[in-house]
């Protein structure tokens, strides 16, 4: 346990060097972990709306589809995954076809069932698809939205990112879940801080008793420091958006829900913290390729 925590550690301190030419045409992207205790809390939910919303304050956004054999944002935005990554690895789609078009201009990966057999793959095959991916650039964001709990592909993915986006409800079980995440990445050290987004909530006094529950308990037992990004209410239009496939900031951009989300989306992507905190794709294709590779 300690070489792992070990490892994850050295993957933050890496790959600081000076760009290339090639790096700076690429342009600059952020990348944003959702993640969250459980399932059920809305994660991919958020995860695709403030997507969609970032795309609409004029960020350029890839959202990576990385809920390894559950991916279902496919679901939410109405997009048929027909190729994934391992697809292309394997030959048998090419890196445009593994890329789709999402609403508001939103590019989407999926990672595929496939993703747990990339460690088998041989370390040319896996630059190759890195660099295809860094030939595409363009992107000001990225967004990854990981599957509930935590496994080491989310551990991974936390560890690369410039911010965490913690997703959980008022309820007691997601609450506790949503601890034993922070309890993780302190005992790890993954992060200083961690954004926490509290969904479904029915006030924005039972956001902020939630909020306040596992910030009080962070704050006394561990050394992650917890941000409110805060609060979206428990709208009905969000389940007819989703039995629609049509997001909810595109089906009801008047609901209480979507403006939330916007709001959330602004306090995000804060432009001063924004430029200051950045990265080129190359730096994640070589993390990538820490977690992945050999």
């Amino acid at each position: 346990m300690i070489d792992q925590a070990e490892s994850l550690r050295k993957m933050v301190m890496e790959n600081k060097g000076m760009q290339t030419e090639k790096e700076k045409k690429t342009g600059l992207v952020k990348i944003f972990s959702v993640v969250s205790g459980k399932g059920g809390v809305g994660k991919t939910n958020v995860s695709v709306n403030l997507s969609i919303s970032m795309a609409q304050m004029g960020k350029k956004v890839l959202l990576v589809d990385a809920d390894i054999g559950m991916t279902n944002a496919d679901i939410i935005m109405g997009i048929n995954y027909e190729y994934d990554m391992f697809d292309y690895l394997e030959g048998r789609a090419s890196i445009e076809e593994i890329i789709y078009d999402g609403p508001e201009g939103v590019k989407v990966i999926s990672g595929g069932a496939g993703l747990l057999e990339m460690e088998s793959l041989d370390e040319e095959t896996q630059k190759t698809f890195i660099d295809k991916l860094i030939e595409l650039g363009g992107f000001d964001v990225m967004v990854i939205d990981n599957g509930a709990g935590i496994s080491r592909e989310t551990l991974s993915f936390i560890t690369f990112a410039h911010e965490v986006i913690l997703v959980t409800t008022p309820e007691p079980t997601a609450i506790t879940d949503a601890y034993r995440v922070l309890k993780i990445i302190g005992f790890y050290d993954l992060k200083p801080s961690i954004k926490l987004i509290v969904n479904k909530v029915a006030s924005n006094e039972a956001g902020c008793e939630a909020f306040n529950k596992i910030y009080a308990t962070a704050k006394e037992f561990l050394t992650v420091n917890i941000e409110n990004s805060g609060y979206i209410f428990d709208d009905s239009r969000v389940e007819k958006a989703i039995m629609q496939q049509n997001p909810v900031v595109l089906s009801y951009p008047n609901a209480l829900a979507t403006n939330n989300i916007k709001n959330i989306a602004v306090n995000i992507l804060d432009e001063g913290l924004y430029v200051r905190n950045i990265s080129t794709l190359k730096q994640f294709g070589n993390r990538f390729m820490k977690i992945f590779g050999t």
